[in-house]
C-alpha cells in the first residue's frame, strides 16, 4: 500500500513539475529537425503547439506543412489540421526526446509528377533516401553486400491518420485522383525492417480497403525488386497478390494473384480503364500464378469463373499500340457462350432504338484472341456438347467461331461477326448443321405446331445493318436451306385432309390431327428480308404423296400466307426417250398435274387452312 501512495505522490509531483522542467520549443524543435531530417524535405509549423503529459507526454502542433525543397513551386507534400506524438520524458530531460506513435489528423497527401519522371515526394536527402541509397548499394553488390556498411536501422515507429485526403496530380498529362476519408496506419518500426500499411479510404465514390507488406519496404521504394503482399477489398472489386514485385515505371510482378468482382463492366470503370464491356452483370473471379513484365501480364494455372462459367487455362495479356491484348486457352466442364461473351462485348437484348444507342468503341479498344473448348455448352436454349471455338475482336471487328460441336446427334459449325463499319458493318450470322434430330431441336426451341421433323441438314447466313450481336428478328436479311430425310409432319392426317378439303371452305388443324404425315424427303428454302421470310421452295414428298408451299411468313407477328399443293405421286417408272428414237425407264416418279391446293392463313403454331376451288 505504501508503494502505491509513494507512486501516487511521485506521479502528482511529476505532472506539476514536468512543464516546468521540459521546454515545449525544445520538444517542437526536436520534432521539427526529426521529421525534416526524416524526409529530407522542409517541415513548418503554422500554429502554436500544446504539451500534455497525461496519461503519457504528448505533444500536439497545430496545422503543420511539409514541402519539397527539390520543387519549392509544388503543392506541400503534407498538409494536416494536427500532428501528435508520444515522446520519452526521460529522453527529453536529456535535451534529445525521442517520439513514437504518431497521428496525422484530417491530413492531404499530395503527390505531383512532373516532366522529368520523378515525384514532388523524392527528395536525394534524408534518412530514407539515406537508406533507400544504402538498399540499392547492397542489391548491386550481390554475394559481396557484407562487404558494405549495414542498411541504417533508424527507428522510425507507427503512424495513423485520421479523415485524410491524397491527391495524385500528373503534371505531364493533366490526369488527377483524389482519395478521401482516408483512416489506418503505417507501422515502420525500424528502417532496415518490414514495413505495412493498413488504410481505408474512398475511392471514386466507393469505400475500399488496402493492406500491403513487405520485408524489403526500401527496395520497393528504390524501384527494386522485394517481397510484396497487397490485399485490396472493395465492393466493384477485390484483389490479392502474393510474390515479389517491382514498382518502378517498368512494373514487374511475380507471385500467386486472385481477383474477384461481382461486375466485370463495374470493375474496369472504377480502376479508371477506357474499356467498356458488355452490360450483363455476372461475377467474374480467377486465380493465377502471375508472371508481369515489360507491359505484359502472363496467367498461368488459370481457374477463372466468369458469368458462371468456370474454366481453366492460361491467359496472355498485353498492350500493343496502347490497345490491350488478350489471348489464351480456356476449357470449361460447361459453358453459356451468350453470357461469355456478354462479359467482353456491349450485347443488346433486341431493337432498333437499343442497336442506335450501343457504342461499338469496344471494337478497337480490346484486342481478343480466345480459344475455347468445353465438354458442354448452351447458346439460348441450344445445347452442344464437346465444343471447340474460338473469340476475336480485331481492327473493328469481332467474331465468335464454332469449330466443331455435336449437338442433337449431328454436328454444327457456326460463326457470330460484328463489324463496325465498311462493306460487312453491322452484324452476321452464318451457322450449318449436318444429321441433326430436328424433333429434339423444335423442342429445346419450344417450337410448336406441324412442323416437319426428321434427320435434318441445314445451312444459313443471316446479317443484320446494326452493329450489334443479338438483334431484333424483323432486323434480320438472309437465306435458310433446309433439308429432312425420314421424317414426318405431326398432327396432319393427309386422308382427314382430303375429306375435309371437299367439304369445307376453312378448318383448322384439329380436325386433321389424329396422324400423321410420313415422308422420304423434304426441302424448303427460305429468304429474309423486313420481318418477312418468303418461302420460295418447301417440297415434302412421300412414297404416294407430295407436299409443296411456297409464300410469306410475316414472323414479327406470327401471320402465315402460303400457297399448298396436295397431290398424289404415281409411282410408276418414268418413260424417257432416246437420241435413237427408244423409250427407257428413269426410275423417277411421275407426278399428277392436278391436286388439292389450298391457302394456309391465321397464326402459328394454329394455322387456318382455306381449300382454293377451282373454276
Amino acid at each position: 500500500m505504501a508503494i502505491v501512495v509513494v507512486a501516487g505522490i511521485v506521479a502528482a509531483v511529476s505532472g506539476i513539475a514536468l512543464p516546468f522542467v521540459i521546454s515545449t520549443d525544445l520538444v517542437r524543435d526536436r520534432l521539427e529537425r526529426d521529421i525534416s531530417d526524416w524526409t529530407g524535405h522542409e517541415f513548418e509549423l503554422l500554429d502554436n503547439p500544446q504539451i500534455g503529459f497525461w496519461p503519457v507526454p504528448r505533444i500536439e502542433l497545430n496545422r503543420i506543412s511539409v514541402s519539397s525543397k527539390q520543387f519549392p513551386d509544388a503543392e506541400p507534400i503534407v498538409f494536416a489540421d494536427e500532428l501528435k506524438a508520444d515522446f520519452s520524458i526521460f529522453s527529453a530531460l536529456r535535451g534529445r526526446p525521442s517520439f513514437s506513435n504518431f497521428v496525422l489528423v484530417r491530413p492531404v497527401f499530395t503527390v505531383e509528377k512532373f516532366p522529368e519522371g520523378i515525384t514532388s515526394w523524392n527528395s536525394p536527402s534524408g534518412r530514407i533516401a539515406e537508406g533507400i541509397d544504402s538498399a540499392v548499394a547492397h542489391a548491386d553488390a550481390g554475394d559481396d553486400a557484407s562487404k558494405l556498411p549495414p542498411i541504417p536501422a533508424y527507428r522510425l515507429g507507427e503512424v495513423t491518420v485520421e479523415n485524410g485526403a491524397f491527391n495524385w496530380i500528373d503534371r505531364t498529362n493533366g490526369d488527377s485522383e483524389r482519395i478521401t476519408a482516408i483512416n489506418g496506419t503505417v507501422s515502420w518500426p525500424r528502417l532496415n525492417g518490414a514495413a505495412r500499411a493498413d488504410v481505408r479510404g474512398i475511392y471514386r465514390g466507393e469505400a475500399a480497403s488496402l493492406s500491403v507488406t513487405s520485408n524489403q519496404p526500401l527496395r520497393l521504394l528504390a524501384g527494386r525488386t522485394a517481397n510484396f503482399t497487397i490485399d485490396l477489398k472493395a465492393a466493384p472489386l477485390n484483389v490479392n497478390f502474393q510474390g515479389d514485385a517491382n514498382l518502378s515505371k517498368n512494373p514487374f510482378a511475380l507471385g500467386a494473384v486472385a481477383v474477384q468482382s461481382p461486375s466485370m463492366r463495374q470493375a474496369l470503370e472504377w480502376v479508371g480503364t477506357e474499356i467498356k464491356p458488355g452490360e450483363a452483370i455476372g461475377e467474374m473471379s480467377l486465380e493465377a500464378d502471375l508472371q508481369l513484365q515489360n507491359d505484359r501480364a502472363m496467367l498461368d494455372k488459370l481457374i477463372v469463373e466468369l458469368e458462371g462459367n468456370q474454366g481453366i487455362g492460361i491467359l496472355d495479356i498485353k498492350r500493343d499500340e496502347d490497345t490491350p491484348g488478350i489471348s489464351g486457352t480456356l476449357a470449361f466442364n460447361s459453358l453459356d457462350i451468350a453470357s461469355f461473351l456478354r462479359a467482353f462485348t456491349p450485347l443488346p437484348r433486341s431493337g432498333e432504338d437499343i442497336a442506335k444507342t450501343i457504342d461499338t468503341s469496344f471494337l478497337s479498344q480490346l484486342k481478343l484472341d480466345m480459344r475455347l473448348s468445353a465438354q458442354t455448352a448452351t447458346l439460348g436454349r441450344i445445347s452442344l456438347t464437346d465444343v471447340a471455338a474460338a473469340a476475336r475482336i480485331d481492327g473493328g471487328r469481332a467474331t465468335f467461331d464454332v469449330g466443331d460441336a455435336t449437338a442433337y446427334g449431328g454436328s454444327v459449325l457456326g460463326r457470330v461477326t460484328v463489324a463496325e463499319s465498311g462493306v460487312e458493318g453491322g452484324g452476321e450470322l452464318r451457322f450449318s448443321a449436318r444429321d441433326i434430330n430436328l424433333e429434339q431441336v423444335l423442342s429445346a426451341l419450344d417450337i410448336q405446331g406441324p412442323f416437319p421433323q426428321g434427320t435434318a441438314s441445314m445451312n444459313a447466313a443471316l446479317s443484320t445493318p446494326f452493329p450489334t450481336w443479338a438483334t431484333g428478328l424483323s432486323d434480320l436479311d438472309g437465306k435458310l436451306e433446309l433439308s429432312i430425310i425420314n421424317g414426318s409432319v405431326p398432327s396432319f392426317d393427309t386422308a382427314q385432309f382430303r375429306e375435309l378439303a371437299k367439304t369445307e371452305r376453312f378448318f383448322g388443324l384439329g380436325g386433321i390431327s389424329q396422324g400423321s404425315f410420313p415422308f422420304k424427303t423434304a426441302e424448303f428454302q427460305a429468304t429474309f428480308s423486313n420481318g418477312l421470310a418468303e418461302i420460295n421452295k418447301g417440297d415434302i414428298v412421300a412414297e404416294e404423296t407430295s407436299l409443296s408451299l411456297t409464300g410469306i411468313i410475316p414472323y414479327q407477328r406470327g401471320g402465315l400466307a402460303l400457297i399448298g399443293i396436295l397431290r398424289d405421286v404415281n409411282t410408276e417408272a418414268a418413260a424417257e426417250t432416246g437420241d435413237d428414237g427408244t423409250q427407257t425407264e428413269t426410275g423417277d416418279p411421275v407426278r399428277e398435274e392436278t391436286g388439292i391446293q389450298f391457302f394456309v392463313g391465321g397464326s402459328w403454331p394454329t394455322p387456318v387452312i382455306s381449300p382454293i376451288i377451282s373454276n
